[in-house]
């Protein structure tokens, strides 16, 4: 701005010494003419003269005065200025300077003239040039913009690295900053940042790693690597009584006969061998299944769960298997002195893990009945776990979405500490069927699960929970939500649930959406999508059943949630094994480093809080702090 100011009134000096210097010319050329005539006292003539000048156009005024400054001739007009702005003409008025010369005869004096002139064309010259140095000042400007933002980003490259840095570790990310700024203060400032990110990381890799390890130890065998007969029973009860609903699962158990007369004749190595071929083709034949568990159940002794499959698809998988199998030992000299006993029976969600068992056992001793190395697969008999068929369940549940015959209900988690403090109510569903009498939710969700609607029953208990929350005073607890893999996975579902959670407002804050661990690893992805709109929200998101997949600690390293919650066996495993509390305490301090709270479920009586508060879990859930209502 002073540069354009300085150029301007530069110009405008320039232009006021031009024009007085033309005034002056015109003045000095005029003085001659009019000698002659004004010499012989002809002032028509004298007229004649000052106006083939002034009707030229360039002067604003011409008079000619006699000796006694009386007018003998004068022309003026007005000062036009055209093409430039008012303001701009009184911001930066140029001065016109009168030209004056004497008119003289010899030594005779016989007056003067007085030219002025027209400024209308230096003002045009002046406003055109103010603009045109305002243009190229404004093209420098940007060029130097442009420029300085360049050299910026060049320059402060480290410091956004360092900001990256600074969020990836805020979300547990300890990632390491490669560039070395040539700055030492920047140079030392990354330095600092790196050996911080790597000293956090590596404290949380190791306490990653010893809270795999003792889970390893507590569910899994240490010679095959498949979950051992604990692990295998605690998540065959979480498949039968949790949240994941399916129509039908298999059970293929295998049991090896004579391994110990092996493994005295011809060492454990043989023995181990055998096994350890059993597992392998065990995890080719059914790893890309989403739904199983692979166990060795007893010393020589296996259980593979199939669940949500058809009869057909686990019928040819067994076949399969057990034709695998036999394929991988035959050229093991040892098989021949076992025998490979494989039975497989199917099961429904409604059995009980006895009966499951109870079957098992039958079908492999069918198997034994038959040949040296048996195959039996017992028939399936179809059954409904009341007098209900699966239409009328169908059917049932439709009129209830219809008519919106939904009841929510709602049990406490509480703090763990000496506050006992209420901090969320977790919702359950419950169907009110036609005479008002309340249906739980273990009778109607897997048939909802069957005929695919729990993107519609979920949307059902949002509403309810939406108008809890709206309705709610100010101060009141959180209230969680659990959300069924079906309906994160319909995209109709999700962009209802945006748009609902979005319209919410403040309330939002107020609410905590749950997924079920084996829900969250078999759809990552919609898991990830959920959980960021929620939190971007100010809603809470948390993981709920977790703890028994072995994908757990790799899953709440990548989610990140605000909490977890713990299945209810291994709260209830807590008082009946001792190994329990240590692997517990290990989740449990893995998820305070990453600020997740850890909450139990399924808590009955005071010795399981008393075990709780012992490894530090931070708060429960269960009929001991109060009853769904």
């Amino acid at each position: 701005m002073v540069i354009l100011l300085v150029s301007t009134a530069g110009t405008r000096r320039y232009l006021e010494q031009q024009l007085a210097s033309h005034a002056q010319d015109a003045a000095s050329a005029l003085s001659i003419s009019l000698s002659e005539s004004l010499g012989k006292s002809d002032s028509v003539f004298a007229e004649t003269q000052v106006l083939s000048v002034f009707d030229r156009g360039y002067f604003q005024r011409i008079d000619v005065l006699d000796t006694q400054r009386n007018v003998i001739v004068t022309k003026a007009l007005p000062t036009k200025i055209e093409g430039v702005p008012i303001w701009f003409v009184q911001l930066m008025p140029i001065h016109t300077p009168a030209g004056e010369a004497f008119i003289g005869s010899g030594w005779r004096q016989l007056g003067k003239v007085l030219v002025v002139s027209q400024p209308t064309y230096a003002y045009q010259h002046l406003w055109r040039t103010t603009w045109q140095l305002l243009l190229w000042l404004l093209a420098i400007c940007l060029v130097a913009l442009l420029l300085l933002q360049v050299g910026l980003r060049l320059i402060l490259k480290p410091l956004r690295a360092i900001e990256y840095t600074a969020h990836e570790i805020q979300a547990k990310k300890f990632i390491q900053i490669d560039q070395r700024p040539k700055a030492p203060e920047l140079a030392s400032v990354v330095m600092a940042m790196n050996q911080m990110s790597k000293r956090v990381g590596e404290m949380l890799d190791a306490e990653t790693a010893r809270a795999e390890s003792l889970r390893r130890q507590a569910f899994e065998d240490d010679a095959t690597g498949l979950a051992n007969r604990r692990g295998f029973e605690l998540r065959l009860t979480e498949l039968l009584t949790g949240e994941f609903h399916f129509d039908l699962g298999l059970v293929i158990s295998v049991e090896l006969d004579d391994m110990r007369l092996l493994n005295r004749h011809a060492g454990f190595a043989a023995g181990a061998g055998i096994m350890q071929t059993l597992a392998d083709e065990a995890r080719a034949t059914f790893g890309h299944l989403p739904s199983t568990i692979l166990a060795r159940s007893n010393e020589f002794s296996f259980s593979f769960v199939l669940a949500d499959i058809s009869q057909s698809q686990a019928t040819e998988l067994a076949q399969a298997f057990r034709a695998s199998l036999m394929q991988a030992l035959s050229d093991n000299e040892f098989s021949q002195q076992i025998g490979i006993q494989v039975g497989a029976v199917f099961f429904t969600q409604r059995d009980s893990r006895s009966d499951v068992f109870a079957r098992a056992d039958l079908a492999v001793e069918t198997a034994r009945q038959s040949e040296r190395n048996g195959f039996a697969l017992l028939s399936f008999q179809p059954q409904e776990s009341s007098s209900l068929g699966s239409f009328a369940w169908r059917t049932l549940i439709a009129t209830a979405l219809t008519e919106k015959r939904w009841r929510l209900l709602t049990q406490p988690v509480v703090a763990l500490d000496s506050t006992k403090l209420l901090l969320q109510s977790e919702c359950m569903a419950r169907l009110v069927d036609a005479h008002g009498a309340l249906v739980p939710a273990a009778s109607f969700l897997p048939m909802a699960a069957r005929h695919r609607l729990m993107p519609d029953i979920d949307k059902a208990m949002l509403t309810l929970a939406f108008d809890h929350l709206k309705a709610a005073p100010l101060g009141a607890p959180m209230l969680a939500v659990n959300l069924s893999p079906q309906s994160i996975a319909d995209p109709t579902f999700v962009a209802w649930f945006e748009r609902e959670l979005t319209e919410l407002g403040n309330s939002v804050e107020r609410l905590a959406i749950e997924i079920s661990e084996f829900g969250a690893i078999r759809n990552l992805a919609a898991t990830v999508s959920v959980k960021d709109f929620v939190q971007s929200l100010g809603g809470q998101f948390g993981i709920d059943h977790f703890g028994l997949e072995p994908q757990a600690l790799t899953l709440l390293r990548e989610m990140l949630p605000n909490y977890v919650k713990l299945t209810g066996s291994l709260s209830a495993d807590l008082v009946a094994v001792e190994t329990s509390t240590d692997m517990l305490s290990s989740f449990v301090s893995l998820a305070h480093s990453l600020d997740v709270m850890v909450i139990a479920q399924q808590v009955e009586n005071k010795a399981q809080v008393t075990t709780l508060r012992a490894t530090k879990v931070d708060a429960g859930q269960g009929y001991y702090f109060g009853a769904p209502k």
